[in-house]
């Protein structure tokens, strides 16, 4: 009886402390992110005026450092589907973007780094999920597709485009992992780092 009224004591006392233990981050959050896309991460990384871009860096696995900015990347949000930004240029006709520097990453296929000759546009590329309901933090998905680009001398060549990473609204910032299939010029996939905001960042 003794014992019994000992391990019942002990038993209670366990439990008042784990009563009184804050709750872990998976009990208050869902472990995926909510599966529909974020409106409000789009009004932080993007703004409907003209010629708008963020600022965009790619790292270089070889200097370990990051460019400057990369211009002409410009931002749009999707007519067809608003929960995505592209990266499309419609303010100056048969012209595109430099979308993630691929216009001098694939300069020796193409010919030029003229963004109007490659003529880059997709429009749906980024999408934003938040970690919970509310969250001001998440993950960005990089819609998978083929990317066209003209080259100098006539015709196309198309490279894969997927990969993600994370936003957060609060510092502004976006890192993504982009990875580009390049198949279809001989190579493999290698996948890229990048940053981007709204704000300017200095990286190196």
């Amino acid at each position: 009886m003794k014992k019994l009224l000992i391990l019942f004591v002990l038993t209670a006392l366990f439990t008042a402390c784990k009563k009184d233990e804050p709750l872990a981050k998976e009990d208050l959050y869902p472990a995926e992110p909510v599966s529909v896309p974020s409106s409000s991460a789009i009004a932080v990384f993007h703004q409907p005026i003209s010629f708008y871009q963020m600022y965009v860096y790619r790292y270089d696995a070889d200097t370990k450092t990051w460019s400057t900015r990369i211009a002409s990347h410009f931002s749009t949000v999707s007519t067809s589907d608003p929960s995505f930004i592209g990266f499309t240029n419609p303010y100056v006709a048969d012209s595109g973007v430099a979308m993630f520097d691929m216009v001098r990453l694939y300069s020796a296929y193409t010919g030029t780094t003229n963004i109007k000759t490659v003529a880059i546009n997709a429009d749906q590329v980024l999408q934003f999920f938040p970690d919970f309901v509310g969250a001001k933090t998440g993950i960005v998905k990089i819609k998978t597709q083929d990317v066209i680009l003209k080259k100098s001398t006539g015709g196309t060549i198309a490279i894969g485009m997927s990969g993600g990473g994370t936003y957060d609204e609060n510092t502004k910032i976006m890192d993504l992992n982009v990875t580009f299939n390049e198949t279809a010029v001989g190579g493999t996939t290698r996948t890229i780092k990048y940053k981007l905001s709204p704000i300017a960042l200095t990286l190196n």
